[in-house]
């Protein structure tokens, strides 16, 4: 049993280690972000693309990313002026 925590541990971390995101997958989230805020005030699907990817550039712009092997946090200041941070891990990210 002890050697099966081991091998689902290390397996786990390995796994977080190969998965954790980078500066390029958490724009590609913004972008999908942005896309679903717009989805939501708009219904002009040309707009949404127009205006998505810029979005999430210019927010990209305040990026700060912190690399821990394991996970990423990623730090941004939105249209508002506000900070918000979301942790990275296993290609996902969460808002904290």
């Amino acid at each position: 049993m002890k050697k099966l925590f081991w091998l689902v541990l290390i397996i786990g971390l390995v796994g977080a280690f190969m998965t954790n995101p980078n500066k390029e997958d958490f724009q590609d989230f913004l972008t999908l972000q942005y896309t679903k805020e717009l989805k939501n005030m708009s219904d002009n699907e040309s707009l949404l693309s127009l205006l998505a990817s810029p979005a999430a550039f210019i927010s990209s712009l305040s990026l700060k990313t912190e690399d821990y092997k394991l996970c990423s946090t990623f730090t941004i200041t939105n249209f508002k002026g506000e900070e918000e941070k979301y942790l990275g891990v296993y290609k996902t990210f969460i808002k904290l």
